[in-house]
């Protein structure tokens, strides 16, 4: 059984969740006797292979020309492959090409990106219209939480039989790296991090503003593509103070591995989406997190954490947690290794996709 997975930026992960899932899962599929061929960026990487997988490359990147680059891994993977895993809604405008070749097209529905505040209107309509064909047209639909998949169902209701839930996974890790904390001037357990986009949906002003209303002598450490917009001008005005550092990107895994691990707590300010890999691979690195309050971060992290709703809250949260005896902070931390090792670890997520391509019709 070929699969083809389209519509990622490629691997090795580079970027952000999808690529990270893509590397993980494919690496596990090719153990198991799958051969599995993955889309990249136009000049990404040199080689036709990673770690077992096959890779092709579209003619453009998928930050240039989105829709282009949807065309050519759909048409690649119809002519090329007998299962289509594409990843997130966009690219469903093309899925009629799967009848002349009877191909399987498994969407990967990622969050309710019509709902994301960084897209101009007719952007939100044209996501919108195509999650409602990957809903029709997809063979099946990957919901990342219950959550998604309810609204899927509720959206969608005559393709409630075509959906299933199945999460991403992330990894337990239990060291770091000093000399990446020493490379930005941090101390363990004198920061807290924040991991993301710098968009709107993922309320960084409010964790800015939270922050500086506690007065904490930690830092305030963020990580996050500095894209020459005027919303992340405006954060960076608003952030005058030399507690907060704007880290830029950071895309090396053992580098962000050891941000993670050493930090006083993770937030993650994520409102809009299911499963988030961010929030996963923070709870893997055993980090107390304080999650933005809604029911997807409440589902993930099994509702064992802490949550806010505005800027007092985050206040308040970081005075609780800087006054924590340790035996507490331990009990927040172990809640969320358990929670990766007992269900978001790899191995379960691809039992999951293994478990549905036995019953592929």
């Amino acid at each position: 059984m070929r699969i083809g997975l389209i519509g990622t930026r490629g691997i090795p992960a580079k970027y952000g969740g999808f690529e990270t899932f893509a590397e993980k899962i494919s690496a596990l599929f090719v153990k198991k006797g799958y051969s599995i061929y993955i889309q990249c960026d136009a000049g990404s990487f040199t080689q036709d292979s990673y770690n077992g997988s096959g890779l092709f490359f579209s003619s453009v990147t998928k930050t240039d020309n989105p829709i282009r680059y949807y065309w050519e891994g759909i048409k690649w993977g119809c002519r090329n492959s007998d299962i289509l895993l594409v990843a997130t809604t966009g690219g469903s405008i093309f899925y009629f090409l799967k009848y002349f070749r009877n191909r399987i097209i498994i969407t990967i529905t990622d969050g309710i990106e019509s709902k994301r505040n960084k897209w101009p209107l007719p952007h939100r309509l044209y996501l919108r219209f195509s999650e409602w064909l990957a809903a029709n047209l997809s063979d099946y639909l990957i919901a990342d939480s219950q959550k998604i998949r309810e609204y899927l169902e509720s959206a969608y209701p005559a393709s409630k039989n075509k959906i299933h839930v199945i999460e991403y996974g992330a990894d337990i890790v239990d060291s770091f790296n000093q000399n990446y904390l020493i490379e930005y001037g941090l101390e363990p357990d004198k920061y807290y991090l924040v991991v993301c986009r710098l968009e709107p949906e993922n309320n960084i002003k409010m964790i800015i503003d939270g922050f500086k209303m506690s007065k904490s002598e930690r830092k305030l450490f963020i990580v996050g593509k500095l894209t020459d917009s005027k919303y992340v001008r405006n954060l960076q005005v608003q952030a005058d103070d030399r507690r907060i550092i704007f880290a830029g990107g950071v895309y090396d895994e053992e580098k962000l591995q050891s941000l993670r691990f050493a930090c006083s707590a993770y937030i993650h300010g994520h409102s809009v989406g299911g499963t988030n890999p961010s929030l996963l691979e923070a709870m893997g690195c055993g980090n107390i997190t304080i999650c933005h309050d809604n029911a997807f971060n409440r589902e993930v992290t099994s509702e064992s954490q802490f949550y806010f709703k505005d800027s007092t809250d985050i206040y308040e949260i970081i005075l609780k947690i800087e006054a924590l005896p340790l035996e507490v902070m331990n009990i927040y931390k172990e809640n969320n290794m358990k929670r990766i090792s007992d269900y978001y670890n790899w191995e379960a997520i691809l039992n999951k996709y293994l478990n549905l391509f036995k019953n592929l019709h």
